[in-house]
């Protein structure tokens, strides 16, 4: 699985996706430039992981911008903050 660093205003986001019983999982993982990093936990399943990373890269963008993110289609109803 390729994980890849996005940076976005003053953060890098490290969305992930892990195959989780039959469905990937959407993780997010937020580096600060002081080098301090936190991870969300599952914010949610997905039936392939470009969509489960995908969502998770958006939810990242919304948390900084603090917003709401935009539902995916495809994604369980299990979500959690980061």
């Amino acid at each position: 699985m390729r994980n890849t660093e996005v940076a976005y205003k003053d953060v890098f986001l490290i969305p992930l996706a892990a195959y989780d019983e039959g469905q990937y999982a959407a993780m997010l993982i937020v580096k600060e430039c002081n080098g301090v990093q936190r991870a969300s936990g599952v914010l949610g399943h997905f039936p392939c992981a470009g969509t489960a990373r995908s969502f998770a890269l958006d939810y990242g963008m919304a948390e900084i911008d603090h917003r709401q993110p935009k539902p995916q289609s495809g994604a369980s109803a299990m979500r959690h903050a980061a």
